[in-house]
Parts: C-alpha cells; structure tokens; sequence
C-alpha cells in the first residue's frame, strides 16, 4: 500500500493486488484515521501502529472516503519477500512505459520512451519526503547526478502532491543549490509510476541500462546504494 500524509490523517494512494489492504476494500483516496481506536496522522504512525499489533491479529481501520466515516476489519499478515517479487518481474526486462509531471528540471512532462531513446543509463529513485532513509541518500544522490552528468540521468519519483514535493526541495536549497541538483524530480500521479515498478518500500532504486532493461534493483540507502551507484558508472564504460 503506497501512503502519505493526508489531510485528516495517512492518504491511501495505492493498494497492491492480494495484500490485506485491498483484500479489506481499502481504495486509493481513503484517508485512514485511526487504528484500534488509536488516531494516526502520519505515515509514520501507521507503520508504527501496525507494527505492534503484530501479525495473525485482526484490527479495526476506522478511515474517511468522500466525507464518510468508514470502518473495516483487516487481519495482518506476514509481509511476503516484495523485493524478490519485484525484481523476478521486472529484472532483465524493459523497463514499463510511464509519464509523470516534472517537478523540479528540464520540461513539464517525462516520458519513459523519450528517455529510453535517448540510450544513456538511468537510475529511478523512489523516495517521499517523509522517508527519513531516502532524506538521507539526497545529497550523495545529488553529487553522483553532476559528477555523471551527461552520462548517467538520476530521476526521483515521489508519488505525494506536486506542493509537498515543491515545498521540500525549496527547503533543500537551503543545503544543495538548485544550480549543483542535476537530479529530475519526478511526481508519480496517484502513485501509478509505484504501481508499475511495485515500490512497495522505499527508497528503492531501479538501475536501467542504455537499452532501457532494468539490470538492478534493491531497497536502501548506505552500502546498497553505493553498489548500485558503481554498477551505474560500469554500464557507462566502453565495452
């Protein structure tokens, strides 16, 4: 379930197929409000909430849809291995065709085709600014996007509202001048672009060869991301 924060408590954005979530009728737009009776403001909360229910335990999810207060009872499970999910369906295949709004750098929309055409290596960020782990991989993020400038385009995809996105990468001037940010920020539009590539954790990195095949993929910041950052530089040399 793709989340974040909603006006009066965690903006449900996304369900994917067969968890809990969508089991439970849970729809993108919900905004889940409480949790056994305990309210819920953030993403945070959520993860929190759930986390100490523990799993085989059947909560009740109090939420509004469209002004109505709304109840539903969902049993907790075991979160399946998604990363292996992911990459059996997406490694070694053609990354899928997407667009989205361009929030901050070059033009006002990307188009996946246009990029895949264009044969250099791509590495897809998928981050929110409430994620303290992917604040944390910005600025090395940003550094590798000017040091590879040209040669490799670094593109972060948030699926939170354009103003919230916006608001964060004004504060973020403040520590990284926009004229040293080479990485295209990207909005995901109700989290669709996270559907397609099933970013079900975050941050998650998505490593793309000039071809357009997706040839990495892994969650986390630290020793992960510097692994995946090496194998971007490699694709570069000649071969």
């Amino acid at each position: 379930m793709a989340i974040e924060n909603g006006q009066q408590g965690v903006l449900v954005k996304s369900t994917f197929p067969d968890t809990p979530a969508a089991q439970a009728g849970l729809r993108s737009g919900d905004e889940i409000v409480k949790i056994v009776g305990v309210s819920v403001h953030t993403p945070e909360d959520l993860v929190r909430e759930v986390t100490n229910k523990g799993v085989g335990f059947t909560v009740k999810i109090e939420f509004v849809r469209k002004g109505k207060h709304l109840a539903k009872d969902i049993t907790l499970v075991a979160m399946p291995d998604m990363l292996s999910i992911t990459k059996q369906k997406l490694l070694k295949h053609q990354a899928p065709d997407f667009e989205a709004v361009v929030v901050q750098g070059p033009g006002a929309q990307f188009q996946m085709k246009t990029q895949r055409e264009k044969g250099r290596v791509t590495l897809l960020d998928f981050w929110a600014t409430w994620c303290m782990a992917c604040n944390a991989t910005i600025p090395r993020l940003t550094q590798f996007a000017k040091i590879n400038k040209g040669k490799i385009d670094v593109i972060s995809i948030s699926g939170e509202e354009i103003a919230v996105i916006k608001n964060f990468l004004t504060k973020l001037e403040m520590r990284l001048p926009k004229k040293d940010n080479h990485i295209l920020y990207l909005q995901s539009d109700e989290g669709k672009v996270n559907e397609l590539f099933m970013a079900a954790a975050i941050p998650m990195f998505v490593l793309i060869d000039k071809k357009g095949v997706v040839v990495e993929l892994e969650l986390g910041g630290g020793t992960v991301l510097e692994n995946i950052l090496k194998k971007a530089e490699a694709l570069t040399l000649p071969r």
